[in-house]
């Protein structure tokens, strides 16, 4: 792949990583450029793993806004809610987790919240860049597959399918992270409580 486009691939990677809870698919974004480029298995390997160090790398952006706010995010529902984990390995395995899930920036909290209690960074660094290349490794390839099955059906270039993708998901990653994750966790725990079924002994 062209130096050009591994630039931007690495440079959407930070962005969109590093702005808080931007919620930009950067993995679509590095399929499409990837589709327009030619699909072999360097230029595979290569937006992988760029997407993988840019996305990882760039979460230690919010990290450093959670420590610069600490007494004012310490008042944010979400962080109180999640920070009760901070210093116990569910912590790590909730960072793992949420590095991997697709669409929603869920990681950002968690370094919001790393930042906040001052956990260990490169702790965080290391299983983010683990995650982040697991993730890129799934995605992309799958990314790929889809947007030349629809572009076959629309009849439109790949790329453009591509573009028009990363618009469409991002809209939808904004209206997912307005839900309230706290209220989720209460109804599900209070339903799970009330249920005979999922009752301990």
């Amino acid at each position: 792949m062209r130096i050009f486009y591994l630039i931007i691939i690495l440079a959407i990677s930070i962005v969109t990583n590093a702005t808080p809870f931007f919620g930009t698919p950067y993995t679509l974004v590095a399929t499409t450029l990837l589709l327009k480029c030619g699909i072999t298995p360097i230029n595979l390997a290569e937006a992988i793993i760029l997407t993988g160090i840019g996305a990882a790398v760039a979460k230690s952006f919010m990290y450093f806004i959670g420590l610069g706010a600490r007494k004012g995010l310490k008042r944010n529902k979400n962080v109180i809610f999640f920070s009760r984990f901070t210093g116990k390995k569910s912590f790590y395995i909730i960072l793992f987790l949420t590095s991997i899930f697709p669409f929603l920036p869920l990681d950002d909290l968690v370094y919001l919240i790393g930042g906040t209690t001052k956990t260990s960074l490169i702790s965080m660094l290391k299983i983010s860049l683990l995650a982040k290349i697991i993730k890129s490794s799934i995605e992309i390839p799958i990314e790929a597959f889809g947007i030349l099955q629809i572009s076959d059906a629309i009849g439109i270039s790949p790329f453009e399918t591509g573009v028009i993708s990363t618009v469409v998901m991002t809209i939808l990653a904004i209206i997912l992270f307005k839900i309230d994750w706290e209220s989720i966790y209460r109804k599900i725990e209070k339903y799970l409580a009330n249920n005979k079924y999922f009752r301990l002994p």
